[in-house]
């Protein structure tokens, strides 16, 4: 899985926008023309061709850059107003009033639950007041007219209500789940990933902690694989609290990277020493055994325009310096005063 498919709401909504947008823009300019030479509603035509001209620049515009929420908004609420606009000013022969019962799921798909949800019943009351002030509803009959066109609009607002709450729900589940180491339940190297690439907007004094436990080998070697796998849950349950302003990674057997922002280089040695001494101060109680460890950590500092590997790298190199010069340490280039600092 790619960081693309954790964004799968944004994509949909993306692609939503971009075809609905070239086919209302199509849709747009018959109508206006209809309306400006055949229905003589000539300001409904006139707003239909700006409604028209926005939707191209929308279906454009998205071919080259990423959805925007006000994108979504602008198009619910014009093509909503044209709608009721349209309803308001024509007879209920001309059939305008129909397009209501497209809109609800439009919304949904565009804006979500609790903006469809909103949208939905601001239409449903807009509707409802206008063909209420009818003076005719000819050729319906009112009361027939007004209660198919009721329940019929909250059916279809029901179900795209349940559709929507369904798949924001299951989304969200699923890129938990993807996200998630599943012994641990520390963040995976695909979060870390999502982490940097797309949530991260500021990196400006960020860290990266690469720490990797000493003589792991021994622990599975000496007792079992199954009191390593829980030393291992015991170990991110730590660094969860000890590092409880950062993030946590499991990105290999036992290493964990951990991310965070710090203001100084000397904030960030401390609360990568702070790390070390819990982790070897620490006694693991697993199936009767008492267990202590100790780790290794690399630091490395952002650079500009770097990317996540060569991050990742960077903190590596540090992280073999720490192991080759006796475990059990924090190791950090200072860079400033062409010094290493090992703590």
């Amino acid at each position: 899985m790619d960081i693309a498919a954790l964004n799968s709401t944004e994509f949909l909504r993306k692609n939503v926008l971009k075809w609905v947008s070239l086919c209302f823009g199509c849709l747009a300019l018959v109508f206006a023309g209809f309306n400006l030479t055949v229905n003589n509603l000539s300001v409904l035509g006139y707003f239909e061709v700006v409604f028209s001209l926005y939707c191209f620049c929308i279906y454009f515009r998205l071919g080259k850059h990423p959805v925007q929420v006000w994108q979504s908004v602008v198009m619910c609420a014009f093509i909503s107003f044209i709608v009721v606009f349209g309803a308001y000013i024509a007879a209920p022969s001309n059939g305008v009033f129909v397009w209501a019962f497209v809109l609800p799921t439009l919304y949904y798909l565009l804006l979500g639950k609790n903006y469809g949800f909103i949208f939905s019943i601001v239409l449903l009351s807009l509707q409802s007041i206008v063909l209420i002030n009818k003076s005719s509803l000819a050729p319906f009959t009112s009361l027939n007219l007004c209660l198919n066109i009721l329940f019929a609009y909250i059916v279809i607002w029901a179900i795209s209500h349940t559709f929507e709450s369904s798949r924001s729900q299951f989304s969200k589940r699923l890129k938990k789940l993807a996200m998630l180491d599943p012994l641990t339940g520390a963040g995976n190297r695909l979060a870390m990933n999502h982490y940097f690439s797309v949530e991260l907007r500021e990196r400006a004094q960020l860290y990266l902690f690469l720490v990797d436990l000493d003589f792991f080998k021994q622990i599975n070697d000496k007792y079992g694989h199954d009191v390593g796998d829980k030393v291992l849950i015991e170990v991110a349950t730590l660094l969860k609290v000890t590092f409880a302003k950062g993030y946590v990674f499991r990105i290999g057997g036992e290493e964990f990277a951990l991310i965070s922002s710090f203001n100084s280089e000397h904030a960030a040695l401390a609360v990568a020493e702070k790390v070390r001494a819990a982790l070897e101060n620490k006694y693991i109680n697993v199936d009767n055994y008492k267990i202590n460890l100790t780790a290794s950590i690399g630091v490395a500092n952002y650079k500009p325009q770097q990317s996540l590997n060569e991050l990742l790298k960077a903190a590596d190199k540090q992280l073999y310096k720490a192991k080759d010069l006796g475990r059990n340490s924090v190791y950090y280039p200072a860079v400033k005063s062409d010094k290493t600092a090992l703590i």
